[in-house]
């Protein structure tokens, strides 16, 4: 696996650890000092990491990961949708959306599909 490669697994590694703990989501909210941390949240992976065309995503996931990453891809902008006219939404007030909880316990299943662990 190339460096670039391995950066990339690494970084949606960890952001699938922060969206699988709620602890780690208000410890982000606490030290990240942006007007909306829960649109971070979606942010990070949906538009900085998530890209299943590139090569280097192709380079970094088998494919049963990819389709993993789609799913997760899809319950963020579900829960996206439901968070997107709530301005000034806390970490708290987002871990309360039925639609976040989904991505929290998706993103608990990932963290032992793929070996997360720290």
């Amino acid at each position: 696996m190339s460096e670039k490669a391995d950066a990339i697994r690494v970084a949606v590694f960890d952001v699938i650890e922060l969206l699988a703990h709620a602890s780690l989501q208000t410890e982000y909210e606490t030290d990240v000092q942006i007007a909306n941390v829960p649109a971070e949240l979606v942010c990070m992976f949906c538009d900085d990491l998530y890209h299943p065309k590139s090569q280097t995503s192709l380079d970094a996931f088998n494919e049963a990961e990819l389709k993993d990453l789609a799913a997760l891809y899809g319950l963020l902008h579900h829960a996206s949708e439901a968070i997107n006219d709530l301005e000034t939404l806390t970490v708290v007030d987002l871990q309360k959306k039925p639609e976040w909880r989904v991505v929290m316990n998706f993103a608990k299943e990932l963290e032992a599909r793929f070996g997360i662990s720290k």
